[in-house]
């Protein structure tokens, strides 16, 4: 069966989320960035997010470039 094993990732509205970072050429950096408040829950799984400075992000995030953040 194809994909049995995935899980989907769905986050409610005052969730705390982790970005995945851009791609760059060095080898050391992060591969995930900041974390963010989910503020605004969009269609299919797309996420407004606002980080821990009040800055909202231009830009809405699909669910597969985030994940949950513990604290």
């Amino acid at each position: 069966m194809y994909n049995k094993k995935l899980r989907t990732r769905t986050f409610q509205q005052g969730d705390w989320v982790l970005r995945r970072a851009e791609k760059t050429m060095e080898k050391f950096t992060p591969g995930w960035e900041g974390h963010y408040k989910v503020i605004e829950v969009r269609r299919a799984g797309a996420y407004r997010l606002q980080d821990s400075n009040g800055k909202i992000q231009p830009n809405c995030l699909n669910a597969l470039h985030l994940k949950a953040y513990q604290f």
